[in-house]
């Protein structure tokens, strides 16, 4: 406590210099404070974006379905190829006809894989 403070009015003050803001339930016996465990693999807290898990899965097939919404022709749209990268916004697929193909993420529904994937 402050023994040099000394109240200026009949309010109690909200704030009291040199006041410690040290949590006192740390003095408690028998408290033990809350560790970080490391986890035994690294996507057990890791979150699953999809840009993650197009990453993960560079080489496999897939066919992602997307939608855009202020187009008449494309309305709703699925395309199949082979992942070549993916990244924060966007994923690249190699399809059959040797075609390149960068699409945005942000039009993404949904993706279906022909074969097992890492996640």
């Amino acid at each position: 406590m402050n023994q040099t403070y000394t109240s200026t009015g009949t309010s109690n003050p909200t704030y009291i210099p040199n006041q410690s803001t040290y949590p006192p339930y740390m003095n408690i016996p028998g408290y033990v404070p809350p560790t970080t465990s490391t986890p035994t693999t690294p996507n057990q807290t890791d979150p699953q974006y999809a840009e993650n898990l197009f990453t993960m899965n560079h080489g496999k097939k897939v066919t992602v379905y997307f939608s855009y919404p202020d187009s008449l022709e494309w309305r709703d749209k699925a395309f199949t190829g082979i992942i070549i990268a993916g990244g924060r916004d966007y994923l690249l697929l190699k399809n059959d006809q040797g075609q390149t193909i960068l699409l945005w993420l942000i039009y993404i529904n949904y993706a279906t894989f022909d074969e097992e994937i890492s996640y």
